[in-house]
């Protein structure tokens, strides 16, 4: 009996739909992303109070994309980011979390190096002297890597016109009088660094993950210890036990690359299940976006801001309770203190620091010293439950902002975070794609089978389009060795069309991409894909 096509792509979906479901059964289910790692043992003094201690604060800003060929005013913008608003906020430590220059060409379909993007990069540095007031730690992103055949290579330019200078994952720490905190850098950027489209995914080998494990123990004696990279782990390809394992004793892991996906998810947050927050950060290229965040006595706290929006709040005590992690942090800590914590950024003199808790007003907060506010407050009241914190600040030239979030003094309670963000971010999206593949590969097959073994005569009455193509479809469906081989759709037609090319089959068109060269067992890249 023949089996008709309808019937099989529908048998393609319901496999996949399979694998779907239990994928999401296995990371949203009861054990999924509420099996937190095992508790490490906190003091609970010293506790937050009215000193200006055991407080700092950094800044994270992501997918630059400096380009020669759009948006004129990206880079003004970027150099009174650089001047203005970290002279305003003040970071210990800035964190450039890949995509520095655009590397695309003027029609937007291919890439390159163009070494204009990053003079002017540089020299965005240099004429703000970012680099005297703060410490920055610029990383790639894929759009750095794009074409550079291998590291060594000239066109590498990272290595000349970035601040960091340096390829690979590292260990940074930041040393205070009261501890240290450890910020390691996941570089899973790709060697050698194909053309767009082709490194959308990082990729980490074992030696690269022998290193991380390192620099991850390395780590364990620091207060704190947060990890960022460009990629999301979504996006990251990595042998077991798997990169969030790796950077599970972390109390987050920053990154960019999604761009907020076109506006449709402006928020990308999630939690591992070792209880290790995953923070993905807006684009600067469209959105200006950039993040605050601090350490208040080793409770994290953060805020993603939009450029040129005054005045900046970030509540630091007591912290929101959707980004509480009782593996990672001393949430006890939050029941002990004596103060409301405010973090208060502008350009303008503040007139007002306004706190409610549950719509019930507490008073001013009063300033201590640089952006710290704070306001004495007794914790025992909200010892049961859920409670809301809102906080609204107004500056001399009559700004106002207000920040709020959910918090509870109980450290047993928990908050899930939202099903989609969780998906994108804790998905391995690459195992879908080889499903996808497979599928693809099994349907694609039985059509060549089906159209083999049917009496059919005219294929031009299933395939209306790429008339010359469907002579190919014909002679490979004649063709009892390519049928009965081990399964590819990848034709190789370097005898006959000088160059070659890779093609496919997709609903009722050819899709036809150029290679040079191609081994069965793997790409082999040739200067057609760098």
């Amino acid at each position: 009996m023949v089996v008709g096509p309808g019937r099989m792509l529908r048998l393609a979906v319901g496999l996949l739909a399979a694998a779907l479901a239990a994928l999401l059964l296995d990371w949203h289910g009861p054990a999924g992303p509420q099996r937190l790692g095992q508790r490490r043992p906190f003091a609970r003094e010293p506790a937050p109070g009215a000193e200006a201690t055991n407080l700092f604060w950094v800044v994270q800003v992501s997918d630059i994309h400096i380009s020669r060929f759009r948006d004129p005013k990206r880079v003004p913008d970027f150099e009174k980011f650089c001047s203005e608003t970290i002279d305003i906020i003040q970071p210990v430590l800035v964190l450039v979390t890949g995509d520095l220059t655009d590397a695309k060409t003027k029609d937007k379909l291919g890439s390159e190096q163009i070494e204009v993007e990053w003079q002017t990069y540089q020299l965005i540095l240099k004429r703000s002297r970012v680099m005297e007031k703060t410490k920055w730690i610029d990383i790639k992103g894929n759009h750095d890597s794009f074409n550079i055949p291998h590291l060594d290579n000239i066109q590498n330019y990272y290595r000349r016109y970035s601040a960091w200078h340096k390829d690979g994952s590292f260990h940074y720490v930041h040393r205070t009088p009261f501890g240290n905190y450890s910020f390691i850098c996941v570089d899973a950027t790709l060697s050698p660094g194909p053309k767009r489209p082709y490194n959308f995914f990082g990729i980490l080998n074992m030696s690269q993950m022998e290193e991380l494990s390192s620099l991850a123990t390395e780590s364990h004696h620091s207060n704190q210890t947060i990890w960022f990279g460009h990629y999301p782990t979504s996006t990251i390809i990595s042998p077991s036990p798997g990169v969030r394992m790796v950077m599970s004793s972390a109390t987050a892991y920053l990154c960019g690359h999604l761009h907020t996906l076109g506006g449709l998810m402006p928020i990308l947050h999630s939690q591992h299940p070792q209880g290790t927050l995953e923070l993905e950060l807006g684009d600067w290229m469209e959105n200006r976006k950039y993040r605050i965040l601090a350490f208040d006595h080793d409770l994290l706290s953060f805020a993603d801001m939009n450029f040129e929006e005054w005045p900046a709040v970030l509540i630091t005590n007591p912290k929101s309770l959707l980004y509480s992690s009782s593996s990672h942090e001393p949430l006890v800590k939050i029941l002990h203190s004596t103060h409301i914590r405010i973090l208060v950024f502008s350009h303008s003199f503040i007139t007002s620091v306004k706190v409610s808790i549950d719509g019930v007003h507490l008073g001013d907060a009063h300033h201590v010293s640089g952006p710290l506010y704070v306001l004495k407050w007794n914790p025992q009241n909200y010892s049961e439950g859920l409670h809301h914190i809102d906080v609204t600040v107004q500056d001399a030239i009559g700004k106002s902002s207000t920040q709020g979030h959910t918090f509870a003094v109980n450290e047993n309670l928990s908050l899930r975070f939202g099903f989609l963000s969780s998906l994108i971010l804790l998905t391995d999206h690459y195992i879908l794609a080889r499903i996808l593949f497979g599928l693809t590969v099994l349907v694609q097959i039985t059509l060549l089978l089906i159209f083999r073994t049917s009496r059919i005569s005219n294929a031009d009455l299933l395939f209306t389009s790429h008339l010359e193509q469907n002579k190919h479809l014909l002679l490979l469906c004649s063709d009892t060795e390519f049928v009965y081989s081990a399964g590819t759709l990848v034709y190789w037609r370097g005898d006959r069309w000088p160059g070659g090319h890779l093609f496919f089959l997709w609903g009722n068109c050819w899709w036809t991409f150029p290679a040079r060269q191609l081994d069965i067992r793997g790409w082999n890249f040739t200067d057609d894909i760098f």
